[in-house]
């Protein structure tokens, strides 16, 4: 701890009078070494002196001086204290010295522990390298033998081939092995004898390996092994359960699983085999963890998924779902009697007739007033726009689609905001409909630009393709409801079905917060969520449609638990870790979702259903984070072309503390450079069932 005190005098004549300016000042502050400090004074006409302290035995004068230098020497702490002011007490013992900053006890010879207190061995041997898997061929090991309290009087080592070396009065011995071969492995030991002619012995193995990749009695033969599995020098390629073969390039044959491919599968009914871990993948109709239950009344299908439409107490077939009526009844749901008397075709044509004549006279009129003409044309120039941009979403949609789900603006009572961003915002309002008034999130633009406008009629495009789709089932779908659009008037709005818990993200984070359920909550209820955004996935997939931003933040959560992908239109405010941009179709600048984006969408502004799955394996790596932002190598902030090159040389996010190794699995396969070899949306979907518990899979597959 350096200080020092000092004072300037300066002495001027005012007539007879004597004027002293006295200027005084203290300096306390930690230091390692000699600090020497310059002081510069300016130009004085009259003499000026600095004397020393009152303290200071011999005070001294001195005249016209116009630099001082002073000398602080380092003290450091009072022996027991350490920290800035010295005020906090050391723990260290035996001797040990504390450390003045932070405390830190740097022990004496043969103690050891935090606080120097857990006396060492007697005798310890080390190498260094001190991983014996880091041992290769040609590298040079040096080999520590360390004694502590013990007189020593002659130390010696014994080497593999019984020669030896000695040394008198010495407590540490170090031999090194130059350029390690095979012949060099064997046991080291180093023997201590004290002055009461005890002896002491350690030992160590030195097992010299083959370099990496190599194996065999001379490591010159090459592994080249396949899935990221380890190299044995005897036994080869080790490969991961589900994969044998010289170089793991073949999965276990069909009815075997596990390392070697060595059990047999208990699968029923069809079922196939998970050649990693021997689970079930049951056919339609069956479930169970052997697949022998047949799906309960009611259900069909694979994983019982399908709910039957059967009526009038017909019975359905669990595997394809057809119904078996009773009598009286007939038709594909048993839904109509079959009546045996025939209908009178003047009776059924004259009614047919007349609502044909009037819907043809209120067509005519209300062609003639312009009423169609504006939205049609409306609808034409949208289609205009969505074709520069997604030609087979523009194809998907069917005429008249924006007529169809138009609604008034009158019927929109507007509420609180619940969302607010740089470009769109999105408000919680009342929707009134004959049935009633029903809560929707009501979604809007900002900023009134080209981009903005374009990502909103891209989200209700894609929305109403999915939602027109002839085996769309809104019950059972995994995408945000649609409810309607409000597009012919100034202010225009997405209806969409509200969630109250809000998105995925929040959900996450909350739960970081608390730490009483940890693991259990990730498998027991997140997973869950992922299976239905998996399954979300798959359903756009058969529609050809791409979502370019599958992420937590974008995943709302409903008040039966259901999760359900949503924000179509790229919202670009949200993102508050992404880069602009530019994409190359028309000049413009867009934030982009960097770290959710796969290696060919950041080169070229390629998307498709297999980029959707790498955005896929960063929402697991969410999950099993409980919602921290993605970060390579720690670092979160990365622009275009560090993110380029980082996946590139085939760095992945690290595997998340707590997470099951076959999840970590499962999102490295989501990030292969390669899109083809990418899972499928199915794929993803039956290797999460795979990770549930089987009760949480009975409760999935009753939903």
């Amino acid at each position: 701890m350096g200080e020092s005190t000092w004072r300037y005098v300066r002495e001027r004549y005012t007539g007879s009078q004597l004027l002293d300016f006295i200027f005084m000042a203290t300096l306390t502050f930690p230091v390692k070494s000699t600090v020497h400090f310059v002081c510069q004074f300016p130009q004085f006409r009259k003499p000026f002196r600095i004397e020393s302290s009152k303290s200071s035995p011999n005070p001294t004068r001195l005249v016209h001086v116009q630099s001082l230098n002073l000398a602080i020497h380092a003290q450091g702490c009072p022996v027991g204290k350490y920290g800035l002011f010295c005020d906090k007490n050391c723990i260290c013992k035996n001797g040990a010295r504390c450390h003045g900053f932070n405390g830190a006890c740097q022990c004496q010879h043969g103690w050891q522990g935090v606080a120097c207190d857990i006396p060492k061995p007697d005798i310890a041997v080390s190498t260094t390298p001190s991983d014996s898997w880091a041992i290769y061929i040609s590298t040079n090991v040096t080999i520590h033998c360390r004694v502590y309290h013990i007189d020593v009087q002659t130390l010696s080592f014994r080497f593999p081939n019984a020669s030896k070396i000695t040394s008198e009065g010495v407590n540490e011995l170090d031999i090194k092995v130059f350029n390690a071969q095979l012949h060099d492995n064997g046991h080291y030991t180093c023997q201590a004898r004290d002055k009461g002619r005890n002896v002491f012995y350690a030992t160590v193995v030195l097992n010299v390996n083959c370099p990496p990749n190599r194996k065999g009695q001379l490591c010159d033969e090459v592994c080249d092994c396949l899935l990221g599995a380890s190299c044995d020098r005897w036994a080869g390629c080790v490969c991961p359960p589900g994969w044998t073969g010289t170089k793991c390039q073949t999965q276990c044959p069909e009815g075997t699983y596990g390392n070697n491919c060595a059990k047999t599968c208990g699968c029923q009914n069809g079922a196939s085999c998970s050649p990693d871990d021997g689970r079930c993948n049951c056919t339609a109709g069956w479930y169970g963890s052997r697949c022998d239950g047949a799906c309960p009344k009611s259900r069909y299908g694979w994983r019982c998924r399908q709910v039957c439409s059967c009526e009038n107490n017909a019975t359905c077939h669990h595997v394809d779902g057809s119904c078996a009526c009773v009598p009286k009844w007939v038709g594909r749901n048993c839904d109509k009697l079959h009546v045996t008397q025939t209908t009178s075709l003047i009776e059924i044509l004259v009614p047919v007739g007349s609502i044909f004549l009037m819907v043809t006279v209120v067509l005519i009129v209300l062609y003639n007033t312009g009423c169609f003409v504006k939205k049609e044309d409306h609808e034409a120039e949208v289609l205009r726009e969505l074709r520069r941009v997604e030609e087979d979403l523009a194809q998907n949609l069917q005429p008249g689609w924006l007529r169809r789900w138009e609604k008034k603006i009158r019927h929109l009572t507007p509420g609180p905001l619940i969302g607010q961003g740089m470009f769109g915002r999105v408000i919680q309002a009342q929707l009134h409909t004959p049935k009633g008034d029903i809560t929707v999130a009501a979604k809007t633009v900002r900023i009134e630009d080209a981009q903005s406008y374009r990502d909103f009629y891209r989200e209700a495009a894609i929305l109403v393709v999915v939602h027109e789709e002839k085996d769309h089932d809104v019950r059972k779908s995994n995408i945000v409801q649609l409810l309607g659009m409000i597009t012919t008037s100034k202010q225009k709005y997405i209806l969409l079905e509200y969630s109250q818990k809000g998105d995925l993200l929040w959900v996450l984070q909350q739960r970081r917060n608390d730490h009483k359920d940890g693991q259990v909550v990730l498998l027991d209820r997140f997973l869950r969520y992922a299976v239905h955004v998996a399954r979300a996935l798959g359903e756009m997939e058969r529609l050809r449609i791409i979502h370019r931003d599958v992420a937590a933040r974008n995943v709302l959560i409903t008040v039966d638990n259901v999760a359900k992908l949503a924000d179509f239109g790229l919202a670009r405010d949200v993102y508050t870790a992404a880069d602009y941009v530019s994409t190359s179709h028309d000049g413009c600048h867009k934030l982009l979702p960097l770290k959710w984006m796969a290696l060919e969408s950041i080169e070229t502004g390629e998307y498709t259903c297999q980029s959707d799955v790498w955005s896929f394996g960063v929402l697991l790596w969410e999950i099993a984070t409980l919602g921290k932002d993605p970060c390579y190598g720690g670092r979160i902030q990365l622009d275009f072309l560090q993110m380029v090159g980082i996946l590139r040389q085939g760095i992945r996010m690290e595997r998340p503390p707590g997470c099951p190794k076959d999840l970590y699995r499962l999102m490295r396969s989501c990030w292969r450079d390669v899109p083809a070899t990418r899972p499928t949306p199915d794929g993803l979907e039956k290797r999460l069932l795979q990770l549930l518990p089987h009760d949480v899979i009975e409760m999935e597959t009753a939903l």
